[in-house]
């Protein structure tokens, strides 16, 4: 029996360890310096590419800003931020601050999580066609730019269905009927405004004696660019079903030619050229459900026609991307 009279106890001892206090986590140290080094190339790669942050910079920018670095020394002993090679970025601060630079980074790095792939088609049709467009879309609208957009009739509705984001098949077969101009397509980071679709051609023009033509090789090129631009500020809903969009178009147009004459030499006149120009432009509005679309009728077009751009954008979201290849899969409209 002897055995057991002793088992007991130890069992006992055993089965109460676990609930003894546990030691208070160590402060972190706020006084002592220590590099670290992370890697910020992700955050940094350009809005337009998906990354947070213009440029290196705007990156510092934001950290003075939010985080109390500490006071750098002559010497180059204190506190310290260093860019580096590889989209890096060295750190020498106190652990304290080393734990708000990775909050911050971390944050950051979740905002990338969520973009808005955006497709863009650019169509010219003739006067006619595009007053038939206009009259084949519900409730349309041509003193808006904004012509038609999929979005609170189906942003919600559990019946909806994947044609339901469709545009209506009158007016696409209409768009079909003109021609096609480009199509774009990138991925753009919410709540910042991105050029969705863009076209400008380039006009030579000349002032230097020495160039007898147009596209001679000259020390003082000159031209102008003709053409659109189309900005979107994009904005994903609370719910992330839909994407407000801001849409602004900036384009120019070359409306004339003028030439004068400088002087004669040899026989040959040497004209000089100016072209005359004009700025345009429009604004529109418009909330498009995860994989609906937008029509916007640009400012510009070429004489006696009419450009319109489709807008498609769908929500992307990167954890559920890397989720789905996994199971090699791939990722649709919400």
């Amino acid at each position: 029996m002897r055995p057991t009279l002793f088992a007991l106890p130890v069992a006992l001892v055993l089965f109460c360890s676990p609930v003894l206090a546990q030691p208070a986590p160590k402060p972190l140290d706020d006084k002592k310096l220590v590099t670290k080094v992370y890697t910020v190339k992700n955050l940094i790669v350009g809005r337009e590419k998906g990354g947070v942050v213009a440029d290196f910079d705007a990156l510092v920018k934001l950290i003075f800003e939010t985080v109390s670095i500490g006071e750098p020394k002559s010497d180059g002993t204190g506190a310290q931020l260093v860019e580096r090679d590889g989209g890096a970025l060295e750190v020498r601060t106190t652990e304290k601050v080393h734990h708000e630079v990775k909050d911050l980074l971390e944050a950051l790095e979740s905002l990338q999580d969520l973009a808005i792939d955006v497709k863009t088609e650019v169509f010219e049709l003739d006067a006619a066609t595009y007053r038939q467009l206009v009259n084949a879309l519900p409730k349309g609208r041509s003193k808006s730019p904004v012509l038609f957009a999929i979005g609170r009739e189906v942003i919600g509705v559990p019946e909806s269905k994947p044609e339901d984001l469709e545009l209506p098949a009158a007016a696409l077969k209409l768009l079909k009927s003109g021609r096609i101009v480009q199509t774009s397509s990138g991925r753009f980071v919410n709540g910042v405004d991105s050029t969705v679709s863009a076209r400008k051609v380039v006009i030579p023009f000349k002032n230097d004696p020495a160039a007898i033509s147009v596209g001679t090789k000259t020390s003082n090129p000159l031209f102008v660019k003709e053409g659109f631009a189309l900005n979107a500020l994009l904005v994903v809903s609370a719910d992330r079903r839909s994407v407000r969009m801001k849409l602004t178009e900036s384009s120019t147009a070359v409306t004339g030619m003028q030439k004068r004459e400088l002087f004669e030499l040899e026989g040959k006149k040497a004209i000089a050229q100016s072209l005359d120009t004009e700025d345009l432009g429009t604004t529109g509005s418009a909330l498009v459900a995860d994989g609906g679309a937008a029509i916007f009728k640009l400012d510009y077009a070429p004489k006696d026609k009419v450009w319109v751009v489709i807008l498609k954008p769908t929500l992307f979201f990167q954890s559920v991307e890397d989720q789905l290849k996994k199971e090699g899969k791939s990722m649709g409209p919400r």
